[in-house]
């Protein structure tokens, strides 16, 4: 059946593939029901710069600004301009899309299993349970990464569409490529290298495909010496030094041009990577304490029990893995492939930058461990006097599964309950404090917001934003006092600050000092000399600016400083 993707010729241990289409269609029916309640949800946190406040993807017909936007991952960004030409901007459409994308990576790890089980069967040497059902390997598998409810970060939250796009041209790109290394001809080639490109272009973790690629070409197909030349020479080996090179450069770029003396190897960081490795691991067998934010405590020391464990049983788990390979090699691809693929956010953790945690990155890389459980199940099927008790225990395992995604779907309904359940599991870092006040303010809550603002502040008082956030709700609230007590405060810690200038600049015209508020605002422009609105504050202590938009300043000034303010504070005459 060589018009499907990845099949071969002797691909038949299934005994037909129109029975494949059954158990695939129940996976992807899943998917469908497990996420229909999260298609009414609202757009939360990323999805704000992302794409309400995004007027590059207002314009689909535009690519070149599109894809200006964000030029490491243009395939997100086109999908959201796209999205934005057919569905306009509600919620509703983007979440379809990334549905959408979830049952075609649901399908996609149907076949991926099926055939993987396929190949293990046909290798020399792998005697034990190799008449396991592929179907039964593939449903369960496929099912698992359906409802998991670990996966509705990347699923329900429409700012992880780069998850979901780029693991469906990577699972594209695998099948393609195992096809080529089983005989398949040049197309085949191209389409490997092809879909991996675009699969990179949605998000930079695809580049671990060639590596996913040579662990499977060596734990679970079969090959002489001179076949298995063939393939790493002409594939895999010039995969993996493009991979190289290019992340070399990634790295160099953000180094010395995105975050120039920000970031830097921190081998320390290497501790809480592996830290976190485990408690993916455990909340995918156990998915409790799910939240947006994810605190995990820093490691400073090679002797920290938490490091001796962590790396002890890293290595355990690696060896155990590899031994396995002689026994279930499935097994032993599905648990490095689930290592393999949470390499690049570690790697850009140790460099010190983003979070250590974040479920969204679990996705794919949750898909091999998944792969394991269809193996064990298969198993247990083959095994089983009775298997309609093993059919009613999997069956059970997935409705409680796809219960809890459902709950948490529900939870993702409200912003302000999914940040205050971030900081009720991490009252002490300051940054679930930013993201319960953001949630506040953008819900016309600003009044609310100012404690965890202030919280957020005395947690970690170097960082800007708050500081920011807090002046403008307190200028809603109209206590100016504060508000531009604040705007000194973030002035004092960062004199480079154009949000402090620009506000201390609109308070001094307030307070009736125009040579203050002109320094203010010139100040801005020395470091900006773009930034529009500190031309046009400049303008109207000048007196140049035309009447029509001095009468619409003199309103937004009115605004700000309150209805009792006399209007006399317009007519500033320069000294």
């Amino acid at each position: 059946m060589s018009f499907v993707i990845g099949s071969t010729p002797n691909d038949s241990a299934s005994g037909g593939r129109s029975r494949l289409f059954l158990p695939a269609g129940c996976a992807a029916l899943l998917a469908v029901l497990v996420y229909l309640n999260a298609l009414d949800n609202p757009f939360v946190y990323d999805d704000f710069p992302l794409i309400v406040e995004n007027t590059s993807i207002l314009n689909a017909s535009d690519i070149r600004s599109v894809i200006e936007r964000d030029i490491t991952r243009p395939i997100v960004t086109l999908s959201y301009a796209l999205d934005t030409w057919l569905w306009g901007q509600r919620p509703l459409g983007y979440h379809a899309t990334n549905l959408l994308l979830h049952i075609v990576n649901v399908l996609l790890m149907f076949w991926v299993a099926v055939l993987a089980s396929e190949d293990r069967a046909r290798q020399a040497g792998q005697r034990l349970w190799v008449d396991a059902s592929p179907r039964v390997v593939g449903f369960v598998t496929s099912a698992v990464l359906a409802v998991h409810p670990m996966m509705t970060q990347a699923v329900g939250y429409i700012s992880g569409r780069s998850e979901v796009a780029y693991s469906a041209f990577f699972l594209l790109a695998f099948l393609a490529g195992r096809r080529w290394m089983l005989g398949g001809g040049a197309r085949w080639w191209l389409a490997c290298v092809g879909l991996w490109v675009v699969a990179i272009l949605a998000k930079e973790s695809a580049v671990m495909l060639p590596f996913v690629l040579l662990v499977y070409e060596r734990v679970v197909l079969d090959a002489d010496r001179s076949e298995r030349r063939r393939r790493l020479m002409r594939l895999l080996l010039p995969m993996i030094v493009a991979t190289v090179v290019a992340g070399a450069g990634r790295v160099a770029v953000l180094m010395l041009v995105e975050y120039p003396g920000e970031a830097g190897v921190d081998w320390r960081l290497a501790l809480v990577a592996v830290d976190a490795f485990w408690r993916y691991l455990l909340m995918l067998f156990s998915p409790r304490g799910q939240s947006i934010f994810h605190a995990v405590p820093f490691i400073d020391s090679l002797l920290s029990p938490r490091a001796i464990g962590g790396l002890i049983g890293l290595a355990g788990l690696v060896a155990v893995a590899w031994r396995l390979r002689r026994v279930h090699s499935l097994v032993t691809f599905g648990l490095l492939w689930f290592a393999l693929l949470l390499v690049p956010s570690s790697a850009l953790l140790v460099l010190g930058l983003g979070e250590p945690m974040a479920e969204h990155r679990v996705y794919l890389s949750a898909a091999g461990l998944f792969l394991t459980w269809g193996c064990a199940f298969s198993v247990m099927w083959v095994r089983a006097d009775r298997r309609k008790f093993a059919a009613a225990g999997a069956a059970l395992f997935l409705a409680a599964l796809a219960f809890q995604t459902v709950v948490r779907n529900a939870i993702w309904e409200d912003p302000v309950e999914l940040s205050q359940e971030a900081v009720n599991l991490a009252p002490g870092h300051w940054m679930p404090r930013i993201l319960a006040a953001d949630a506040l303010r953008q819900s016309g809550r600003c009044e609310d917001a100012v404690p965890q603002y202030r919280a957020a502040i005395l947690i970690r008082p170097v960082d800007e934003y708050p500081y920011t956030m807090l002046a403008r709700c307190l200028i809603v609230g109209q206590r100016l006092t504060e508000a531009e007590e604040t705007l000194r405060q973030l002035r004092v810690l960062h004199p480079a600050s154009q949000d402090a200038s620009m506000g201390l600049g609109v308070f001094a015209l307030l307070g009736g000092r125009p040579k203050e508020s002109r320094a203010h605002f010139q100040d801005v422009l020395d470091r900006d000399a773009g930034r529009a609105q500190a031309k046009l504050m400049l303008a109207f202590i000048d007196g140049s600016l035309p009447a029509s938009e001095r009468g619409q300043l003199c309103e937004a000034l009115r605004t700000v400083a309150g209805a009792s303010t006399p209007i006399e504070v317009c007519p500033v005459v320069a000294p």
